[in-house]
């Protein structure tokens, strides 16, 4: 989960750093009316888009790390089942139950 952490983490500040490096913000300056804005505008919130799986994969980890920490992980949050060893393997950041996660579906 760590390394997971650390790649994506690595991935988003790249992103964002390649947005500041496309000169999104040279763009929005020197644009020449409202449409040419409205264009550079698109493009940075699109770039922004595309970064929110990213980042919610992120907001999973880190409150998969907690549970680690209190002592609660592997056990559902709905239910307090016990998560099942197989689910864990494939999905270590998930905080729910199979039988609950396809209810909550």
């Amino acid at each position: 989960m760590l390394d997971r952490k650390r790649r994506l983490w690595r991935e988003v500040k790249d992103q964002l750093k390649s947005n500041i490096g496309n000169g999104y913000q040279e763009m929005l300056a020197t644009a020449r009316d409202e449409e040419d804005q409205a264009t550079v505008s698109l493009m940075a919130e699109t770039n922004l888009t595309l970064l929110g799986p990213k980042r919610q994969e992120l907001e999973a980890i880190e409150e998969a790390l907690l549970r680690l920490e209190n002592g609660s992980y592997g056990h559902c949050e709905v239910c307090g089942q016990s998560i099942e060893p197989r689910r864990l393997e494939i999905m270590p950041e998930t905080p729910l139950c199979r039988n609950c996660m396809s209810h909550r579906e």
